[in-house]
């Protein structure tokens, strides 16, 4: 049996809390590379393919999975990518000290906010995507 995602109460909440996130302080490109990185690493190739959409039509043309080696990549971008695994990864223990530094440092304590709650709100979405066997 599949599940029904879009059923009940909790598919809206969580539409009014993304609704609720969406003007973050960073480019439109970043954040659907964010949501990119988080769809990769959880498997989700629904959201994968959404957020390859949604980062072209932003005009972001980098390969997101090469951000550690790719000089396209500036320090800031690749702090806010590191906090997105590391947030998306937690259940490996918690957010290394030194990831949540070097984003703080970059980015400032309220973009570092920002980024966990997209980085949250799309691990719900994959989650959610994964369960239901969207394709």
């Amino acid at each position: 049996m599949r599940l029904d995602p879009f059923a009940g109460p909790g598919f809206a909440a969580l539409g009014a809390l993304a609704k609720a996130i969406d003007d973050v302080d960073l480019p439109v490109g970043l954040v659907e590379l964010v949501r990119l990185r988080c769809s990769q690493i959880n498997g989700c190739s629904y959201c994968v393919r959404l957020h390859t959409d949604k980062a072209a039509a932003a005009g972001e043309v980098r390969e997101v999975s090469s951000w550690r080696t790719d000089p396209a990549f500036t320090e800031a971008e690749r702090a806010v990518l590191a906090l997105a695994e590391a947030v998306t990864l937690v259940h490996d223990g918690h957010v290394p000290d030194a990831v949540l530094d070097t984003a703080v440092s970059a980015l400032g304590e309220v973009r570092v906010q920002q980024v966990v709650w997209v980085v949250t709100v799309v691990n719900a979405y994959n989650r959610l995507a994964i369960s239901a066997r969207l394709t």
